[in-house]
């Protein structure tokens, strides 16, 4: 019943490498909902994406009304429609609820992903007041950063 109405209310979004448009996907609901539930839940079970899902497009798309060069443009990548739905219903319905209600013994008072009101700029505004508060106290200050982008990339994924 939940995929069901996951499918039949896809809005009209950008499709993916599969080409699989979200029209088709909602028109379609009555029969692909049980199929696409079973695919849903063995990936929950398993812990595992298929690779097809985790394959993106990349587009770059202009910052700036005539870019002359690559630093203008932002990249968009597009996963597929069933990815994404899949996506989003679990952020709603496990990882929001977790954070919004997180076991006394957790701090997540210096955790900005994966919330709906985080950001990479709330994330680095937090880090400078921090510094400095802590400049305030001592002469110098050590930060550790780390990149964890291309840990995180699947082996699938295409650029």
């Amino acid at each position: 019943m939940k995929t069901f109405r996951i499918l039949d209310t896809l809005r009209p979004t950008a499709t993916g490498l599969d080409g699989t448009p979200a029209w088709f996907l909602r028109i379609g609901a009555p029969v692909f909902a049980a199929p696409v539930a079973q695919l849903f839940n063995q990936s929950v079970v398993e812990g595992a994406v298929p690779c097809q899902w985790r394959t993106a497009v990349i587009t770059p798309i202009p910052k700036v009304p005539k870019p002359t060069q690559a630093a203008e443009y932002r990249p968009i990548s597009i996963t597929p429609v069933l990815s994404r739905s899949l996506e989003k219903y679990i952020m709603r319905t496990f990882i929001y609820p977790a954070l919004q209600m997180p076991y006394p013994e957790l701090c997540f008072d210096d955790q900005f992903a994966f919330q709906p009101t985080g950001s990479t700029t709330a994330a680095v505004n937090a880090l400078l007041h921090n510094v400095r508060k802590m400049l305030s106290i001592d002469q110098y200050v050590h930060v550790f950063s780390f990149d964890f982008t291309k840990a995180l990339t699947p082996s699938c994924m295409r650029l």
